[in-house]
């Protein structure tokens, strides 16, 4: 592979893109969306920086960042999964193992775009702006209080 941090990162992206404690926390506004994009060059910025790290590491690093920014502390095991998925293509990186490494990235489920793209939001507000007025901000309160009735899974540190 000719540049793997670069392909790493784009695996980074797909994962958290993935990883449902980490959108619930956004759209629950735990944290900023500008925030869980900068998640991703800041993770891959650990693996590359800090060589040997182990599962549990990763994991307590991914934690780490999910209560600091997020104010989120995880109820599941997502972080080791999370965590052993980085460590699985880190390692394949730094094998420069890229059949393997694109082969199994091809098997992880599709980037979704909440985590990667602010633009289509910015397009929508300029290209309506009067309709943004006076709909648009019902519209943000009834789905903020439609996803805050099925919040289960993150919970917030100030609660406890």
């Amino acid at each position: 592979m000719s540049n793997t941090k670069e392909f790493f990162l784009s695996v980074t992206q797909r994962i958290f893109s993935n990883w449902t404690a980490l959108k619930m926390a956004v759209e629950h506004g735990m944290g900023t969306k500008e925030r869980a994009i900068d998640f991703c060059p800041y993770m891959t910025e650990v693996m590359y920086m800090n060589e040997g790290l182990n599962a549990s590491e990763i994991a307590s690093e991914l934690e780490d960042y999910m209560d600091e920014y997020f104010n989120t502390e995880l109820q599941d095991n997502s972080a080791i999964q999370v965590a052993e998925e980085l460590l699985r293509f880190h390692r394949y990186c730094m094998e420069n193992n890229e059949n393997l490494a694109v082969t199994e990235l091809a098997k992880l489920p599709p980037l979704q775009l909440w985590l990667v793209t602010i633009e289509p939001v910015k397009k929508v507000q300029n290209t309506h702006p009067k309709e943004s007025d006076s709909s648009g901000s019902e519209e943000e309160t009834a789905a903020g209080e439609e996803v805050t009735d099925e919040w289960t899974e993150v919970r917030s540190r100030r609660k406890r």
